[in-house]
């Protein structure tokens, strides 16, 4: 249903806005009280009231928005029997019929709206809460509704135990009774136990009788962290030592028993949320100082079949890990609502948006599909608040708060959901469900190169499919035809020709280039070139020469008919300007006698295009190429990058070639000579290559075909072994799955990343770090190594040990991988400081250490909101 109103409060005043065709602010023709901060706000009735609690009252406006319209009257909190001053609301919840308060004397109260004879009452039903929750402290509480029960949920976070969770079961309504039971509850919260588990049975009704609200008549406190030892091995949180487990928990109990008070639990808040409606159950986000926003996702219960006592709430609740890994610092100053809710057209859930308690920290989307979790930041690190908002100004939108800066004026922001522009209606939307968003078109076609030139949005693709072969066709030009038919030593005919026809046709694939602007998408495919028969496309590149159309797709090509044939290739340039859709002929081509594998421009007027293992500079002078310099490779190239005046070609055995470009002004002589090279002891298949910065230092990677990344340094005026002709071998990293892509960007200030896509489906990153980090996240990742199990019996050194011959350095001892890395962010608390006891570090000093480096490179790559 569309939205009428957003309320918006601060720590003095609240703000209520109308959304129409506008947004208006109709703060002085409203029966809400706007001159106090709002401490929770909601719709009661069935939608038909709109309820707004302050620290002093409860305030009611018509839902219609009416202004004719009466609204109750406002309504004090009942006074408390016993208390001399009444106390302040500081937070609230509310879900139709329920209000639950939270006041600063850190009581937790709990009211019923109800209409009686066409007035409104308000009753209050705290007595009937579990005794802990009446009894208090309580530093959090929530209500949700339960799609699956059909029941309303109270959460609540008490600080005894190091952070206790407590859920209860609200019932009632249509005449019966108003029921309260305690199906919930987890000590040590603020310990992040990877598995939070259910201690309540049926037949309880006051949370405080351990014996008989703890499951399995275990009675021990600490009974979820002190059985993390006999958890799967697949769970790589799991201790293994069950000593240290009990260890550290007797000294988070004398902990609490010495320093007890509520400023002691470092939970800020805790929120149940139903992030999918295929979820098993709701999902649990909870925000801890010094940690990750932790999100927790609910499995059922395998229940004993020699326990027949019913489960009132059948879930418990495993620890999730992300890769967004900012660090929550403190609570929040003022009215606080951490998680929004998303629902689609029909009512189901459709995610969910944390937000943290201070800026710095992105707020993070949740998204699942078939019970997998997915999370995505938002751009920016400055939202304060964020709601879903349906109305006529935006459609289906979002309303948020922005904090730019201290001292400065927040700023409400209204934006929709982000769509790819020139793809049709219904299908330039981002899918969040996946592990990157994205937005799909339907090709047809077998995608097989790609090239882009994103500051004026074109791009070139080509794509093949699989024909039949037909022998009318021939492969390639005929003789007459050929531009290089005098060149006798092009082998046209095999030694041995059969002339029977196959028993079987076979298939070939037919290659197409296609070009077109990325704003029109759905178009793709009205500038085309058809290749000739067995001509496929081996590379793509955007390149601005004089003389021809800017920008232009320079496309080099191959012709492999048989090993006992001249494998050909061909130089082509293509441009659609001034050009009508349809067949885009080429605006220059040139037969080769070696195929075409890379093509590029270096320079203002360069052109780069390798024949076979040969590399040519050319520069369009008197309407031809003229050839400047060349560069002699081993076998073939494969791939080419260049940083300023320095190239890297990659060969299809001979590993990396480091070469400089030198142009001599004064003799007006220019020379491509290589500096240096890898080993030749070991052969390397080169699939990709690609420089990484790190201030003034260089490093050269060397992706190869059986999935290893090779880190290179160059040296000069070295021994004479390693790093000058040679190039020095500072790592070799398994990533896993070859990789045949990768491109460099800057993520951080003298900072330059490799991002590299895998056959798999897979997107790796490769970041350089300083020495000194690098020493304190080795020696972190090497007690991860020793301490944790391994996931699924898997060795963590033995998987991430690079395959192929061994290279002239010894076998790596270290292991470099920032998935194992981001574990420690999500560890408990008993593992972190065993860990950082043995490191002799704290452990917040660690945690600041390791979670950049183990935060998803992605986000550094986001763009940047203003107000």
């Amino acid at each position: 249903a569309p939205h009428r109103f957003v309320l918006v409060s601060g720590g003095s005043r609240s703000m209520l806005l109308e959304t129409t065709e506008e947004i208006e602010e109709i703060s002085k023709s409203t029966t809400l009280d706007m001159a106090s901060a709002t401490v929770g706000a909601g719709n009661v009735l069935q939608g038909r009231m709109v309820v707004q609690l302050t620290p002093e009252r409860i305030c009611f406006m018509q839902a219609s928005g009416d202004k004719g319209a009466s609204a109750p009257p406002a309504m004090a909190y009942p006074a408390v029997a016993g208390a001399a001053t009444a106390a302040r609301a500081v937070g609230a919840s509310v879900c139709d019929p329920y209000l639950a308060v939270r006041f600063e004397d850190k009581r937790l109260r709990l009211f019923k709206l109800e209409e009686e004879g066409g007035s409104l009452s308000l009753h209050e039903l705290t007595e009937q809460l579990p005794k802990a929750l009446v009894a208090g402290p309580v530093t959090w509480t929530s209500l949700s509704q339960s799609r699956r029960a059909g029941a309303v949920l109270l959460l609540a976070v008490l600080p005894g135990s190091r952070g206790t969770l407590c859920i209860a079961e609200l019932s009632g309504g249509g005449g019966k009774a108003d029921t309260i039971r305690e199906v919930f509850r987890a000590r040590h919260l603020a310990d992040v136990p990877p598995v939070l588990r259910s201690g309540v049975v049926a037949g309880s009704t006051d949370g405080d009788d351990e014996e008989a609200t703890v499951a399995d008549g275990a009675t021990s406190p600490g009974m979820d962290a002190s059985l993390d030892h006999l958890r799967a091995l697949t769970d790589v949180c799991a201790p293994l030592p069950k000593s240290t487990v009990e260890q550290q928990l007797a000294k988070a109990r004398a902990a609490d028993d010495s320093t007890s008070g509520p400023s002691t639990c470092p939970v800020v808040c805790a929120e149940l949320v139903e992030v999918d409606a295929d979820d098993e159950g709701p999902s649990l986000v909870v925000l801890v100082q010094g940690r990750p926003v932790l999100i927790y996702r609910a499995f059922l219960q395998q229940q004993c079949k020699a326990d027949s006592r019913p489960r009132l709430f059948p879930y418990h609740f495993a620890l999730a890990e992300h890769d967004f890994l900012g660090l929550v610092q403190s609570d929040s100053q003022g009215p606080y609502q951490p998680v929004a809710s998303l629902r689609d057209e029909s009512g189901l859930p459709a995610g969910a948006v944390v937000v943290a308690p201070h800026t710095g920290l992105p707020a993070l989307w949740l998204a699942a599909r078939r019970n997998q979790l997915f999370v995505h930041p938002l751009a920016g690190d400055t939202h304060r608040g964020f709601a879903a908002l349906s109305a006529p100004c935006c459609g289906q939108g979002y309303f948020s708060l922005l904090e730019p800066g201290p001292g400065q004026a927040f700023v409400a922001q209204v934006s929709s959901p982000a769509s790819a522009e020139g793809l049709k209606e219904g299908a330039a939307g981002f899918d969040l469900r996946q592990p990157i968003p994205c937005a799909k078109h339907l090709l047809l076609r077998k995608p097989q190169c790609l090239a882009t030139k994103p500051e004026e949005g074109l791009l070139g693709l080509a794509v093949s499919e699989m024909v039949m072969e037909s022998a009318e066709v021939p492969a390639g030009p005929s003789v007459d035809e050929d531009p290089l038919s005098e060149d006798w030593s092009i082998i046209r005919e095999p030694p041995v020709n059969s002339t029977e026809p196959p028993a079987m046709p076979r298939l070939q694939p037919r290659y197409e280039l296609w070009l077109e602007n990325a704003k029109d998408l759905s178009k793709l495919g009205r500038y085309r070139f058809t290749f000739d028969t067995e001509e496929a496309v081996l590379c793509l590149a955007w390149v601005n020469l004089a003389g021809f159309p800017q920008p232009s797709l320079a496309v080099g090509t191959g012709v492999n008919t048989g090993e006992d044939l001249t494998c050909r290739g061909r130089l082509l340039l293509f441009s659609t300007k001034d050009r009508e859709p349809g067949i885009v002929p080429p605006v220059y081509q040139r037969s080769l006698k070696w195929p075409v594998t890379v093509v590029g421009q270096w320079g203002g007027s360069y052109f780069l295009h390798s024949e076979g293992f040969k590399l040519y500079v050319e520069k369009w002078e008197n309407k031809s190429f003229n050839k400047l310099a060349f560069f002699d490779g081993g076998m073939c190239m494969t791939a080419m990058s260049n940083i300023k005046n320095f190239m890297l070609f990659g060969d299809l055995r001979k590993g990396v070639d480091f070469c400089q470009w030198k142009e001599e002004a004064s003799t007006g002589t220019r020379t491509l000579r290589r500096l240096s090279r890898s080993p030749p002891s070991t052969s390397m298949t080169v699939l990709a290559c690609e420089f990484v910065v790190h201030q003034k230092s260089l490093g050269l990677v060397a992706l190869d075909h059986k999935g290893c990344a090779h880190l290179f340094q160059y040296t000069p005026h070295s021994d004479g072994r390693e790093g000058d002709q040679l190039l020095r071998s500072c790592a070799t990293f398994s990533m896993g799955s070859p990789c045949r892509a990768a491109l460099r960007l800057q993520t951080e200030a003298g900072i330059q990343s490799l991002f590299m896509a895998a056959g798999s489906g897979e997107l790796f990153c490769i970041r350089p770090i300083d020495d000194q980090a690098y020493r304190t996240i080795t020696t972190l990742l090497g007690m991860l190594f020793t301490r944790l199990p391994f996931r699924c019996g898997l060795n963590p050194r033995a998987c991430r040990t690079p395959e192929g011959q061994p290279t002239l350095v010894a076998p790596r001892k270290n292991i470099e991988d920032a998935v194992l890395l981001r574990q420690f962010a999500f560890l408990s608390s008993a593992l972190q400081t065993a860990i950082a006891e043995k490191m002799r570090l704290p452990v917040p000093a660690l945690m600041k250490a390791a979670t950049p480096f183990a935060s998803s490179a992605l986000y550094a790559l986001r763009p940047v909101t203003s107000g």
